[in-house]
């Protein structure tokens, strides 16, 4: 069992594998490997555009109304318990 003490000379070796690496053999291999692609995109209508739209705002309108419900019942859940609590305390002697 190496209980660490591998560690720091793996440390040191990755070091020394940054040291030799230089910015412009690095810059040279990403200008080369990377070249420009062409994308399609598909073409719709105005129509359609409309859709798409209406849809994603109908999906993300029923997405706040459960996260409005969500919260609501996390905050009864979490105060109606204190609010016991608070009214057995204080109110009643």
């Amino acid at each position: 069992m190496g209980f660490g003490f591998g560690a720091t000379s793996v440390m040191r070796e990755n070091r020394a594998l940054l040291k030799k690496r230089k910015f412009k053999d690095i810059k040279e291999l990403l200008l080369e490997t990377s070249g420009k692609t062409e994308v399609d995109f598909k073409q719709t209508s105005a129509t359609e555009l409309a859709q798409i739209k209406s849809e994603i705002r109908r999906k993300a309108h029923r997405k706040a109304q459960r996260e409005i419900v969500i919260y609501g019942l996390c905050a009864i859940i979490l105060l109606v318990p204190f609010g016991f609590l608070f009214i057995y305390l204080f109110f009643i002697d």
